[in-house]
This record gives structure tokens, C-alpha cells and sequence, in this order.
């Protein structure tokens, strides 16, 4: 009944939706538009979170942050670096799910801007996670229809990887270095239950997301240990963003089918520069994982493509899946009733990133 009701009042959930409705008047959707993979992978990843929440993990690093930094610019620094970073070996979701509830257990005890570093927190997610060819479902995808071994990626994305961690450093300039007391930090606990079964499960969830294990396997080792810790911990896990997911694969499937939409993807990718801003267009309409798909049917420019999709995920709310995942944790974390004013702050600074990576990008090619 909880399970319902959750599903019921979530606005996002209702939204996508209706989309998926009208999108279905348009065009037909396949079984396979459904990326089942990305389903369960993602099921996995919110179950350990929600396991790291119930253990006091969040809160440890959040804490640990806090002890460890002498400002809030320090403070913002490492959150932006942790995600940058992390995202090239853990992906950008992973990114988005553990570090957007420990900007919220910090901004309780320290006065950081919780919208413009969540927002920040997502754009350095998605650029991280597209330096390595394992950082986000575009790449990996990428590397394996253009045949890229990890030297040759490594050649496409270094060029950005490096431009978009200078920005990084940049982008501090617009936060304050106001003094944190330590002690704030104070109170690291962790509950030690199963903690070597932990990472363990943690190792097989990632290596489940990274394909290297079948990603089934991670998710009942998931669910397994979550039951352990928590015979109820079910009734904390967001089952309502997986069915938002489902809704927009389906408005995808559908849109990309659109006889119209196949005649002007051919018209435009014949020259390096319109298989450029092709991506970053169309990414902005149906994603930049389905734009990278769709465009890679078209074309043999693969450096423009890889630029088009990396830059196309920086700008709308569906630009790219973990843009999705960064609202509604934010929906599911915060207190204040802020989610619309996240929503407008959040497309306006992506909005400023993407115009500037634009040019960026036109320059690398």
C-alpha cells in the first residue's frame, strides 16, 4: 500500500507518464527500448545507497568532509572533484546517488549553497564520467561499436577530460571561503554490521554495472544484503524512479521512430560539424545515450560524435539520464518544497555550461 502511494504522489513519475502517452500517439516502442540492464543496474545502486543510509555511511563522509576542510570553498572543492573523479571509474549515476544525500547531510550542519553545488555536483558527474570509456552508458557503447581500444578513447576525450577539470577550479570563484568550524564534523559513527559482506556487495554491484559480472547477479546480491540489514529496508528504496525511467526509454523509443525524425538524421550528418551539433541537438531531446545510438548508425566521424554526445549531456533536464537522477534526489531529499526552484537554477547553469562547452567542442574538432 506504501508502495502505491509513494508512486502515486510522485509528481516526476506522473509527468513522464503522460509524455509516454503522447509520445505513444506518435510513434511505436519495442520490448528492446527498454533497456532491462540499465533497469536493474540502476535498482542495484539505489539499493546500496539505501543501505549506506541505513548503516550511517552517508553521514560518516559527510562529517569527514566537513572535519577535513577549513572552508566551504575547500568543501566545495572536494565535492565537485570526488564526482568528477569518481565518475570515470564508477559512473556518473553512482556519483549522483551517493553524493547528493551527503550534500544535504552537510548543508545541516555547514552553510554551503545546496542548489548551485548539486547542480555543479551533476555537470562535473557527467564530464568526469566521459574521460574513461567504462564512465557512463555512451562510452561504453561507443568504445564498442567504433571498436576503441583504451588508448584510443583516452586520445578522443583527454583534450575535454583536462579543459573541463580546469573549469572546475574556476567555478570556485563563485563560492565564498567562509571559515568551517571542525568540531561541526564531529559524531563519526558506523554501524559495523556485515561490514566486510559490504564491500563486497558494493565490488559486485559496481563490477555488475561495469557489465564485467552478469548484472543480475549484482542486484540479488544487493537485495539479499539489504534484506539481511533490514528485513523492511524495502519500504525505504525508490522504486517510483525506476518506473520513471521505464516512461522515458518509452518516449524515446518512441519519438526515435517517427519516420520524420530517421529523414532528418541522414540530412544531418555528413560533415564533422553537423554530426557535432546533431549530438548535442538531439541529446537534448531524447538524451545523449539514444542520440549516440541513433547518430552512430550515420556516421563515421567518431571524434565529432563522442564531443556531440559528451557535450550534449550538459544543458536540459533529459539531456542526459543522471540529469534526471540529480532532480529526483533532490525531490526525495530535501524538506523545503525547492524542487521547482532546483529545476530552474539547475537548467540555468547547465544552459550556461553548454553554451560554453559549444564552443569548446567546435574548437576540439
Amino acid at each position: 500500500m506504501i508502495f502505491f502511494k509513494k508512486i502515486i504522489a510522485d509528481k516526476i513519475f506522473l509527468v513522464t507518464g503522460g509524455l509516454a502517452i503522447l509520445a505513444l500517439l506518435f510513434g511505436t516502442v519495442s520490448p528492446s527500448d527498454i533497456d532491462l540492464k540499465t533497469i536493474v543496474s540502476l535498482l542495484s545502486l539505489i539499493i546500496m545507497v539505501s543501505i549506506y543510509e541505513q548503516l550511517g555511511i552517508l553521514t560518516y563522509i559527510a562529517n569527514l568532509m566537513i572535519a577535513k576542510c577549513a572552508t566551504t570553498r575547500m568543501l566545495t572543492l572536494v565535492i565537485l572533484l570526488f564526482s568528477f573523479i569518481g565518475s570515470m571509474i564508477f559512473t556518473n549515476d553512482v556519483a549522483i546517488l551517493t553524493l547528493v544525500p551527503i550534500i544535504f547531510k552537510i548543508t545541516k550542519k555547514v552553510n554551503i549553497p545546496k542548489i548551485p553545488v548539486i547542480s555543479l555536483m551533476t555537470v562535473y558527474a557527467n564530464l568526469g564520467s566521459a574521460i574513461t570509456p567504462i564512465g557512463n552508458p555512451q562510452d561504453i557503447y561507443l568504445a564498442s561499436f567504433y571498436h576503441l581500444n583504451f588508448l584510443s578513447f583516452m586520445s578522443l576525450s583527454l583534450p575535454i577530460g583536462l579543459i573541463s577539470l580546469i573549469s572546475v577550479f574556476i567555478s570556485l570563484l563563485f563560492f565564498p571561503k567562509t571559515k568551517i568550524d571542525s568540531s561541526l564534523g564531529e559524531g563519526n559513527e558506523v554501524e559495523a554490521k556485515g561490514s566486510l559482506i559490504l564491500y563486497i556487495v558494493t565490488i559486485f554491484v559496481l563490477l555488475g554495472v561495469l557489465s564485467i559480472i552478469p548484472y543480475l547477479l549484482a542486484f540479488v546480491a544487493s537485495l539479499a544484503y539489504a534484506i539481511y540489514i533490514d528485513r523492511r529496508i524495502h519500504e525505504k528504496i525508490d522504486f517510483s524512479i525506476i518506473l520513471t525511467f521505464i516512461n522515458f526509454f518509452i518516449i524515446v523509443g518512441a519519438i526515435s521512430r517517427i519516420p520524420l525524425v530517421h529523414e532528418m538524421i541522414v540530412a544531418m550528418t555528413h560533415t564533422k560539424f553537423s554530426v557535432f551539433y546533431s549530438g548535442v541537438g538531439i541529446s537534448q531531446i531524447i538524451s545523449n545515450v539514444p542520440a549516440a545510438v541513433l547518430l552512430s548508425k550515420f556516421t563515421t566521424h567518431i571524434p565529432a560524435l563522442y564531443l556531440g554526445v559528451t557535450v550534449g549531456g550538459l544543458g536540459t533536464l533529459i539531456a542526459s539520464l543522471a540529469n534526471l537522477l540529480a532532480l529526483r534526489q533532490y525531490s526525495l531529499n530535501t524538506t523545503d518544497q525547492t524542487t521547482l526552484k532546483f529545476f530552474y537554477q539547475f537548467t540555468l547553469i547547465n544552459v550556461i555550461y553548454l553554451a560554453i562547452f559549444l564552443v569548446v567542442g567546435s574548437v576540439l574538432l
